[in-house]
């Protein structure tokens, strides 16, 4: 799953960071208790000595069999290797006064008495303050841990979002971005030479883009007002020769052939022509227009050719829907959409128009299956079976609804019927 580079980076920072600071607390609570304990074992060391001393003083002291005030014990020992070496160890004693078993720090080691025998020698030091102390210093380095891994965490947070703001306004700025209609970046306030880089290309790939668009629209205008008359006046000298009564039938095929096709050129030409119209905004917003009376008009116009395929339309007028904009381009887009509706419905196929408070719906009837709704607006987009098609009518249906305020336009096919779905959220 893609995540957002913040995240990305202070996934791995924290977790970097985490695991030092875990290492951290440990080699310090390791080092912290080893201090502990190296001062108590310089403590028993100390009393080892004083003990010793007082044994050669007063011979008595070698019969203290049991743990006393002076919290040391002294036990012979028969038929032993001499061993004087100091060992310690941690051990639990039982404590009357508290009626449970205490920990302890225990010195071991073996010495010579005044009679030259072999005896034991085992102290002890109560390290219940000890414990104590490492309890609270461990509980003090767990607080510091959590509230500095926290106040890590919350400071990179913090830096790392103003830090990367504006590449955030950047990636805003690209993803507001439509061609023909964006001429420039907004200019972005960093220090950070990387971002300053990325924005001076990004504008400077907009202005590229914006005018080689500019250039193509003013091609494809001049182009195409340039073409209308050589277009109109082959066109009629193919009429005046087709009038010729001399002209023998197969060369008045061909010719009948070849004014079709210019006739489809013309069209494709005044469509483009209207397609460059209605992006430069050359057309007035400010008409107030009855969808329900101009449906009625425009199925006026195609009664005729429904009929004749013995096309079934029925139309539910579920509410008045009125909307401002223009009154020929909202004519043309719902006249394009009646005509593909008559033309790709078979034989006494259905059509299913409905209007309501906010949409304009109409559905045909089909065999053919569903269209591609990711690119069926795509300028030049056909169907198989549709040859004589320009490939232009539903990019102009898309593009007047883009136009029109709060209109748009979407598609999908259901149960065998193609859909197209008209919304005026301003209506």
């Amino acid at each position: 799953m893609a995540v957002s580079i913040k995240q990305y980076t202070m996934r791995y920072v924290m977790i970097a960071i985490f695991a030092v600071m875990t290492v951290w607390a440990l080699l310090f609570y390791a080092y912290i208790l080893d201090e502990v304990y190296d001062n108590a074992d310089d403590g028993l060391r100390n009393q080892k000595i004083n003990i010793l001393r007082a044994v050669y003083e007063d011979p008595s002291v070698l019969e203290l069999r049991e743990y006393g005030v002076n919290e040391f014990r002294i036990t012979p020992l028969a038929d032993t290797v001499f061993d004087e070496k100091n060992r310690f160890s941690n051990e639990f004693f039982y404590m009357p006064y508290d009626d449970e078993d205490e920990p302890y720090r225990l010195l071991t080691t073996m010495f010579y008495g005044p009679d030259k025998n072999t005896y034991l020698l085992e102290i002890r030091a109560s390290t219940v303050e000890r414990d104590d102390l490492i309890i609270d210093l461990s509980t003090a380095l767990l607080v510091l841990y959590i509230v500095m891994i926290l106040s890590i965490y919350l400071l990179k947070e913090y830096i790392f979002t103003r830090a990367l703001r504006p590449f955030k306004i950047i990636l805003k700025d690209l993803n507001d971005y439509q061609v023909g209609k964006t001429t420039a970046i907004a200019p972005v306030d960093t220090n950070v030479l990387e971002f300053q880089n990325l924005h001076q290309h990004i504008t400077s790939m907009v202005a590229r883009n914006a005018a080689v668009f500019a250039d193509q629209k003013l091609f494809i205008e001049n182009a195409s007002h340039e073409l209308q008359t050589p277009l109109a006046i082959a066109v009629n000298k193919l009429d005046l020769i087709l009038e010729d009564e001399e002209v023998p039938s197969g060369v008045m095929a061909k010719l009948a052939d070849t004014k079709a096709s210019l006739k489809r050129l013309i069209d494709l030409n005044r469509s483009l022509l209207f397609l460059s119209r209605i992006e430069n905004r050359q057309f007035v917003q400010n008409e107030l227009i009855s969808i329900n009376a101009l449906t009625d008009e425009l199925l006026g116009n195609f009664q005729d050719i429904a009929e004749h395929k013995g096309i079934q339309v029925n139309v539910d007028y579920n509410a008045a829907l009125d909307v401002k904009g223009n009154r020929d381009l909202l004519a043309m887009a719902l006249s394009n959409l009646i005509r593909n509706a008559i033309r790709y419905t078979e034989s006494d196929g259905k059509i299913r128009i409905a209007i309501h408070s906010n949409s304009w719906q109409i559905a045909n009837s089909t065999n053919l299956g569903a269209l591609p709704e990711n690119y069926i607006f795509n300028r030049f987009y056909k169907g198989t079976d549709s040859i004589q098609s320009n490939g232009l009518g539903l990019s102009l249906v898309w593009s007047i609804l883009q136009i029109t305020p709060g209109g748009g336009v979407t598609y999908h096919f259901e149960n065998n019927f193609h859909v197209f779905l008209i919304s005026f959220t301003n209506s």
